[in-house]
Formats: C-alpha cells, structure tokens, sequence
C-alpha cells in the first residue's frame, strides 16, 4: 500500500517481503513429458466431463414426477384440442 508523505523517496525504507527471490533456471522440457503431461490432464477433464454427464442421466423423483405431470398435461391438452375440433367440424356441417 502506497501512501502520501511529504518524505523523500531516496530516505524511504526497503521492505522486499512478498517478492520473489533469485530462481534457479528449469531444465529443458522434452517433448515426451510434455505430450503426456498434456494427455494426462486431458484424461483428467475427459473423467470428469464423463463423471458429470453420468449423473445428467439419473434424475430424482422429484424430475421424474414433474416430467409424468408435463407428459399427462400435453397429452391431455392434445386429445382435448383434437375432440374440440371434431366437434367443430360436426357443428360446421350441421
């Protein structure tokens, strides 16, 4: 946190805390390790994409009894309309 003084920049104290020191340089990377370093994480996600789409597919009653109801409504609605109209059609031709 900076803060406003009238102090001169040169007299301020030095804090180095939360700085990085000196890093050693890393070894080269071969290609290997890397591709399958990559495939590793790859297959991590893959797992989990798997693991999620697994329980997508189970449903609990709750889902189940809202998708009967949904069914039963259209199916309902449907057969209504469907009767509706035949009854048009027999008032339309007397």
């Amino acid at each position: 946190m900076s803060m406003i003084s009238n102090r001169d920049v040169e007299n301020l104290p030095v804090n180095n805390n939360g700085q990085v020191g000196n890093v050693k340089p890393v070894d080269r990377i071969d290609p290997m390790q890397s591709q399958s370093f990559s495939d590793l994480v790859k297959n991590k996600d893959d797992n989990k994409l798997a693991e999620g789409s697994a329980e997508s597919t189970e449903i609990t009653p709750e889902e189940l009894q809202r998708q009967i109801r949904e069914n039963l409504f259209k199916n309902g609605f449907n057969k209504a309309m469907e009767k509706a109209k035949e009854i048009a059609k027999e008032l339309r031709n007397g």
